[in-house]
Formats: structure tokens, sequence, C-alpha cells
């Protein structure tokens, strides 16, 4: 028997076997590669190579949230009359309360071009005043530059209700730079359901967006903000989940967009599926109606 050529046959097949599991090593290796931070580079620096430009605040830190529930409630039908120096009313499902000043709120500034801390202290103080209903639990959102509105949204935890359905928007007037009127929605106090789940990060969010084809080249892209948006509503009550709300500006018109921040979804624009609510009022120097019914009477 030639051992001498056995041998040189099992050396021959080792290092074939060698070169296969290095290749395969190898193979392996660039699949992890494809989805590790390196390519999230790339597609940051792919956005920015569009034109899109990027907060330079982006987080890529992943937190806990929960679930939350609101039990249905007339919160704000039933405390109405208490408030002052306004005539208001409240639509007839009691969620819905739009106010006309006695005294207009002056805004110095506008607000389009930034909002800045004085405007921010003036409206603040007025929300935690007797002349808003449970104010202290509204904090500031975001300014509306297609709506020309200040939001305030309620504060559930640290998470803001992003929806419409928990906020004080008040309605600048452009003209003489006076607020008039303001409409509030509140959802009442909220309760933790199940264990918290973890959310996508800021980062994976703008990034989730770019790879579903919503933005376009040249999009300015504000920072984004971890919200509340009711996912599920019923006769009784209301369940909210994580959302990441997304302000982008595209050729100087403003829009916002959302994501599922559990399931990495587009969710559409919660406007789109409610019922009209009143339009805003605007300040065309007439009195209000001494006949229109109202909830609350101008003291």
């Amino acid at each position: 028997m030639d051992f001498k050529k056995i041998e040189n046959i099992f050396l021959l097949a080792f290092v074939f076997l060698n070169v296969y599991l290095l290749v395969s090593y190898i193979n392996r290796a660039g699949m992890q590669y494809a989805n590790s931070p390196a390519e999230q580079i790339n597609i940051i620096r792919e956005m920015r190579d569009m034109g899109i430009q990027i907060p330079g605040n982006l987080s890529d830190e992943k937190q806990n949230i929960y679930y939350m529930q609101a039990n249905s409630n007339n919160l704000i039908q039933d405390n109405v009359n208490s408030l002052e120096n306004q005539a208001g009313s409240v639509t007839s499902d009691g969620t819905l309360y739009t106010s006309i000043l006695s005294e207009p709120i002056e805004i110095e500034g506008d607000p389009s071009e930034g909002v800045t801390d004085e405007q921010l202290s003036k409206l603040s103080a007025f929300v935690n005043s007797s002349a808003i209903l449970f104010g202290d639990q509204y904090e500031f959102l975001r300014y509306d530059n297609e709506g020309n509105r200040f939001i305030f949204s309620q504060v559930v935890g640290d998470t803001p209700v992003g929806d419409g359905t928990s906020e004080i928007s008040f309605y600048y007037g452009r003209s003489d730079g006076e607020i008039i009127s303001y409409q509030q929605t509140y959802a009442g106090p909220m309760q933790q359901q199940g264990d918290s789940v973890e959310v996508i990060s800021a980062k994976e969010a703008v990034e989730f967006l770019f790879q579903s084809n919503e933005l376009r080249s040249n999009t300015v892209i504000s920072t984004p903000i971890l919200t509340y948006q009711r996912t599920l509503a019923l006769e009784d009550l209301s369940i909210y989940g994580p959302v990441w709300l997304i302000p982008i500006t595209e050729s100087s018109e403003s829009r916002v967009l959302r994501v599922n921040a559990k399931d990495r979804t587009i969710v559409s624009d919660p406007t789109e599926s409610n019922d009209a609510i009143p339009e805003p009022i605007i300040d065309s120097g007439d009195e209000p109606d001494e006949e229109e019914d109202t909830e609350s009477d101008q003291s």
C-alpha cells in the first residue's frame, strides 16, 4: 500500500476543506457587516449626498416606553364653566373646546422664523393660569408653520401626546401678531398597560423614512419627537402607543411624518381619519355673536 500517496490525498482534502471554511466565514462576515453601524453611517452619508439636512443631535439611543390607556371622560365639558376672560363652546361630543379671548395675547417676532424663549414664556404662563383647563399637564411641542399655531401637548410621564387628541393650539395672527383664540382637547388621566417595550431610536426612524422613499432631495429634517398616538379608540377607552413624530420641510412646505416606534412602520396623519373639527377663529375685527351658544360666559 502506497502510504505516501494516501497521505498526499488527505493533505489535499484538508487544504480544500480549510479553503471552503475560510470562504464561508468571509461570506458570513460580509453579511454581518452589511447590518453593522458602518452601513448605517453609509445611509446617513447617502442622505447627505442627496442634500437632505439632518439634525446634528440625531440620537441613536433606544428607549423603553409603556403603552397607555385613557378612559373616556367629559372633563372638558364638566369644567369649562370655571374658565375666565373668554367666550367658548364645546363640541357636541364634549371633546373639543374652542375659545375666543377677551384680551388677545400679543406675540413679538415671527415664530415661523424660530420660536423664541420670550414667546414660549408668555404662552406657558397663560397655559398654567386659571384661563386653561388642566394646563399644568401640557408642555410646548412645536410650532406648526402651515397652521400658524403654537401646539402644547399633554405630557404623560416624559412623553407628549402628539396626535391632536390632547393638545392646546394657539392660533397666531400673522397680520397683527396677536393670538385671539385657542382650541383644546384633553385625553384625561392615563394608566400604563403591560410591560414596557423597547422602541427604535430617532436615527433609526429617520433612516427608515429614507429607505421607505419618504424623503426627497434637499429635504430639511427637524429634530424627531417621541410621542404617544392613539392606536385604538373604543367607546369606553383609548390605547396610546409610541410614534416618532418627524417634522420636515420640502421646498418651503412643512409637514410631519410619523413612524411607529415599536413596529417600524409608516403611520398616517391622524387628522386624515379624524372627524372634521371647527375652523380656527380668525381675527376679522368683529365681536363674537352674542346669540351664539357658549359653555362659558365672557367675564
